[in-house]
């Protein structure tokens, strides 16, 4: 008898649903949508009720446990309800996606996914956490030692689970995120560069440290003590106490009146943003993947990188790579690189279902017989 798997997609509803985590497990439910029938026959789903796949028509086993919210100690209770549901399943193997909710399971083998190890490397960010947050956190690197299989989003993700976790390079596989890009993309030829435009660059991510908003917004002073212009619009999600700090420090450097902060936003009014943008500005010292960089060179938009591990392996072909210094990204805000229509081709094969659904065969064929 084949054996079954048993995947995760809860976080595609919920918190976790727009983009990140909920992007990139709903990019795994597309890439197992591209297998022939046999193959997904093997894989059923894990998921809250309503929050279903008809990729997995009649393979899904529900949870109500799954909304309660991790930082509400939910995931304390994951164990036991995933072991429950891979019991309904038959599943002798469990893709844990949910960093936020590790499993130990002792009689179901585990692949788990790594979006990057980003808490391990900036020395502040757990010792911001609550104790129970950290002590979650401790359960997932140990889930991630104890693995049979890990997916890693990336290369740099790879790396940094040898380096820093010990974990052998024949562990894991990697399964990059499948990126969209809307069907049809208007660009006008030289946008933000028009007479009287105004150049405006895009910052599309969450205010964390490790992404170096403050850097993003000396480089716009930098720009604008030559230029005369230019707006920075930050996309994302943002604590009222950032955006506070980040005004200050715009009205300091005499910017304050050319930088916005937006908010999460709807995909159309990501995809306009995208499309009158200049260029987008990554400035993250540290990335698993660097969603947003991807997004924006496959919509045509030119891409300004901190260089990074990660920026290298998904932009590098395509975007100004630059040290993270304000001057160097001023510098390459004045001269942006134009993405080709055959770049931009290249990308979408890159990140495309196709190419993850047979990433992912190959990593799931190590522990399905």
């Amino acid at each position: 008898m084949a054996q079954r798997l048993l995947l995760d997609i809860g976080p595609t509803a919920g918190s976790h649903g727009a983009r990140g985590i909920g992007s990139y497990v709903r990019g795994l439910t597309e890439a197992i949508g591209e297998w022939p029938a046999e193959r997904r026959q093997m894989v059923w789903a894990l998921a809250l009720p309503g929050a279903t796949s008809p990729v997995f028509e009649g393979r899904t086993v529900c949870s109500r446990t799954l909304s309660i919210r991790p930082v509400d100690l939910g995931w304390l209770l994951g164990s036991s309800a995933i072991g429950r549901a891979a019991r309904v399943a038959g599943a002798d193997v469990f893709h844990a996606t949910d960093p936020q909710r590790p499993a130990r399971l002792r009689a179901t083998r585990q692949v788990v996914t790594a979006y990057d190890l980003i808490p391990l490397r900036e020395s502040g960010m757990l010792g911001s956490w609550q104790p129970h947050h950290r002590h979650a956190y401790r359960l997932y690197l140990d889930q991630l030692k104890r693995a049979d299989v890990i997916v890693a989003i990336s290369k740099a993700t790879a790396e940094d689970l040898s380096e820093r976790l010990g974990i052998p390079a024949n562990r894991i596989s990697i399964v990059y995120p499948v990126v969209r890009t809307p069907l049809a993309v208007t660009r006008a030829s030289g946008v933000g560069r028009a007479p009287g435009a105004e150049p405006t660059f895009l910052f599309v991510g969450a205010l964390d440290s490790h992404k170096q908003p403050e850097l993003a917004i000396a480089a716009l002073a930098e720009f604008r003590k030559v230029h005369a212009a230019g707006r920075l619009r930050f996309i994302g999600p943002a604590r009222s106490e950032q955006q506070t700090q980040l005004r200050r420090q715009a009205e300091g450097l005499g910017a304050a009146d050319s930088v916005s902060f937006e908010g999460r936003v709807s995909d159309d009014e990501l995809d306009a943003a995208f499309a009158t943008a200049t260029a987008l500005v990554s400035t993250s010292r540290i990335e698993g993947f660097g969603l947003p960089g991807v997004e924006a060179a496959m919509r045509g938009v030119p891409v300004i990188a901190v260089d990074t591990a990660a920026a290298r392996e998904t932009v590098g072909s395509v975007a100004i790579l630059v040290p993270s210094d304000a001057g160097a990204i001023a510098e390459a805000m004045a001269a942006p690189t134009p993405v080709s229509e055959q770049a931009r081709a290249a990308l979408a094969a890159r990140f495309s279902s196709q190419a993850a659904a047979a990433a992912l065969w190959e990593a799931y064929a190590q522990v399905l017989a």
